[in-house]
């Protein structure tokens, strides 16, 4: 249990509510993810404009390098947001709920108690480093990331409740207190 994600999480709890594990977001596979995208198109871009091309397609290279540079900057931007929300994002597992504390000005707390996981409400699956919860019959609209959004919490836009836990070192250990602890609640 992180200390500094125990502590930012207290204040959230309820009465008779006990932390079980706190801890933060540790993955930077995303993160490379991005920086390796945002390399290809730059270096796209840059070949693209260093071909050397006849007097018709000139006037189209130059549009398409412009295109291809704001796309480069569209993509810097959005690893900066995603990296931003990673930084300030806390998790916790009580024996009541999990907990979500995110934002980029202030800090939200969002929470999906356990006994909905008994209840067949939502869903918990485990995917790589990240968990998921989600309603079962949610299967059209499985968007799991928006650009420029909190990657785990779901964007106002596409309705429906889900959230992730994303870039957890230990989500297998995680995935199996939460099912553990929603067991204990029925």
């Amino acid at each position: 249990m992180e200390d500094d994600a125990a502590e930012v999480l207290s204040p959230h709890l309820l009465v008779g509510e006990r932390l079980l594990w706190s801890g933060r977001p540790e993955e930077t596979a995303g993160l490379i993810r991005r920086a390796l995208a945002v390399v290809l198109v730059a270096a796209a871009a840059l070949v693209f404009r260093a071909m050397p091309q006849d007097e018709s397609l000139a006037m189209q290279a130059q549009a398409n390098s412009i295109v291809l540079a704001v796309i480069v900057f569209a993509l810097i931007a959005e690893a900066v947001v995603f990296h931003s929300y990673l930084a300030t994002t806390l998790y916790g597992v009580s024996n009541l709920r999990v907990m979500i504390v995110s934002g980029l000005r202030r800090r939200d707390l969002a929470s999906v108690f356990l006994d909905r996981l008994n209840a067949a409400h939502i869903r918990l699956t485990r995917h790589g480093s990240n968990l998921e919860m989600r309603p079962p019959a949610d299967h059209v609209r499985r968007a799991s990331y928006c650009p420029f959004t909190n990657p785990s919490l779901p964007p106002d836009f596409l309705g429906g409740e889900h959230y992730r836990l994303v870039g957890l070192s230990n989500s297998g250990q995680i995935y199996q207190m939460i099912l553990d602890t929603a067991e204990k609640l029925a």
